[in-house]
C-alpha cells in the first residue's frame, strides 16, 4: 500500500476542478482519480484516504458533505470504503487552493482606523457566545463557524461541555491573540451583526449588543467591526435594561400586540396595534357596531354610559366620566386614526413608550369599568 500524499490530494482536487469535475462527485471516485492505473486495495487503501480527507476539511483547506439522507450514515474510520460514496461534491476553499499552488499568502497589517487594541468587553462576548451557542447544535457549531471564516485552528472540531463556553473561549483567545486574530474576530462579528452569515442575531439581540459595542467605541462599517467615537444613551435611546422594563410595565394586553412590533424595532406599528386593541375592548364591551371617535362618544357618554367610568352620583365621578370620554375619543382620532390612513410617523423610543404607557393606562380604566347592557 502506498501512503496517501495530503499535498497530492489538494493538487489533483485543484487540477479536477477545471479538467474533470466529475470525479468529486464523490469521494470515491476521487480516490479512484488519485491512483490511476493502480489497483486500489479495498481493505486498505479508504481508510488512510478518508483519514486525509479528514483532516484536511479540519484545518480548512477543502469542504464537502457527508450528510446522508434516508439511510445511516456510514463511520469513516470503520466502514471506510462506504463513507467515501457517501462523500459528495469535494471543493477546495481558497486557502487550499493557494497551498495546492503553492502560493503564500500575506495577510495586509491591520489598518490603525479599524482596531487600535481597545477590548471588546467579556460581558459582549459573552452575548455573542450566548446567542451562536443557542442556535446551533453541538455538531453545527464548528462548521458554522469555521465557514464563517474564523481560522480552523482555534475552532476545535468537537464541542465539549456547554456550547456557549465554547463559542466564548474561541472568541476570547481570538480578542487576546494580536493583530491577525482580533482581525478576524473583528469580521466575524461584524458579518454576524449585517446579516452575512448562515444564521443572525435576533433584532432585539442585534439592538442589544450593538448597543454595548457603541459605548465600547465600536460600529460595524461594511460588515467590519471598527472603532470610532463611544455613544451614550440619551433621552431618545432607552438602553436593553429600560426598554425590557418598560415593555414588562405594560398593560397584558398591550404588551401582547405591542411585544412584537418593538422587538422588530417598529414602535409606530406596535403603538397602532395598542390603539387599534384599545377600540376592539370597547366595540366587545358595549356590542356597538361603530367605530373609533363615534364609537367611544356612544360607549363614555354623561348619561346612562355603557361603559361607566366614574361614581356618576358624584361630581368628581361625573368629572372622571367627562374627561376621559374625551380622553379616548382623542387617542383614536388623534393617534390611531392618522397611522390607519397615512404613512407612520418616525418615533424614537422615549416617545414610542410614552403613547403605549396612554395605551395602557386606558386599557387598566376599561378593566376596572362598569359596563352596562345594551339592551
Amino acid at each position: 500500500m502506498k501512503r496517501w500524499d495530503d499535498l497530492q490530494i489538494l493538487k489533483l482536487i485543484d487540477e479536477l476542478e477545471g479538467s474533470e469535475p466529475a470525479a468529486l462527485a464523490s469521494g470515491f471516485s476521487l480516490m479512484r482519480r488519485a491512483r490511476p492505473g493502480a489497483e486500489l486495495d479495498h481493505q486498505r487503501d479508504p481508510a488512510p484516504f478518508a483519514h486525509e480527507l479528514l483532516l484536511a476539511r479540519e484545518a480548512g483547506l477543502l469542504t464537502f458533505d457527508d450528510r446522508v439522507y434516508g439511510q445511516r450514515p456510514a463511520d469513516p474510520q470503520t466502514e471506510a470504503w462506504m463513507w467515501l460514496q457517501q462523500v459528495r461534491e469535494v471543493t477546495l476553499t481558497i486557502p487550499g487552493r493557494d497551498r495546492a499552488r503553492g502560493r503564500e499568502v500575506v495577510t495586509p497589517l491591520p489598518d490603525p482606523d479599524q482596531d487600535d487594541g481597545r477590548m471588546i468587553t467579556g460581558l459582549t462576548l459573552e452575548e455573542i457566545a450566548f446567542s451562536i451557542g443557542d442556535t446551533f447544535t453541538p455538531s453545527q457549531l464548528p462548521t458554522f463557524l469555521v465557514d464563517s471564516g474564523l481560522p480552523p485552528e482555534v475552532v476545535p472540531a468537537e464541542v465539549s461541555g456547554d456550547k456557549s463556553n465554547y463559542v466564548m473561549s474561541i472568541l476570547v483567545s481570538l480578542h487576546d491573540g494580536g493583530s491577525a486574530a482580533r482581525r478576524s474576530l473583528r469580521q466575524f462579528i461584524g458579518a454576524w451583526l449585517s446579516d452575512r452569515l448562515h444564521a443572525s442575531p435576533t433584532d432585539k439581540q442585534r439592538r442589544q449588543i450593538v448597543d454595548h459595542l457603541g459605548r465600547q467605541g465600536w460600529h460595524v462599517r461594511d460588515g467590519v467591526l471598527a472603532i470610532g467615537e463611544r455613544t451614550s444613551v440619551g433621552a431618545s435611546s432607552l438602553g436593553p435594561l429600560d426598554r425590557d422594563a418598560r415593555i414588562a410595565s405594560l398593560h397584558a394586553t398591550i404588551r401582547q400586540v405591542a411585544e412584537h412590533y418593538l422587538d422588530r424595532g417598529a414602535p409606530e406599528v406596535a403603538i397602532f396595534e395598542a390603539f387599534k386593541a384599545i377600540n376592539n375592548r370597547v366595540k366587545e364591551m358595549t356590542g356597538l357596531n361603530t367605530d373609533g371617535q363615534d364609537l367611544m362618544a356612544k360607549a363614555i357618554g354623561d348619561a346612562n354610559p355603557l361603559i361607566q367610568l366614574g361614581d356618576l352620583d358624584k361630581e368628581s365621578g361625573r368629572n372622571v366620566q367627562a374627561g376621559f370620554r374625551f380622553i379616548f375619543m382623542g387617542v383614536v382620532r388623534g393617534i390611531r386614526n392618522p397611522d390607519a390612513h397615512e404613512q407612520f410617523r418616525p418615533l424614537n423610543d422615549e416617545e414610542a413608550f410614552e403613547e403605549l404607557a396612554l395605551a395602557s393606562m386606558l386599557m387598566r380604566r376599561l378593566d376596572a369599568a362598569i359596563v352596562r347592557d345594551n339592551h
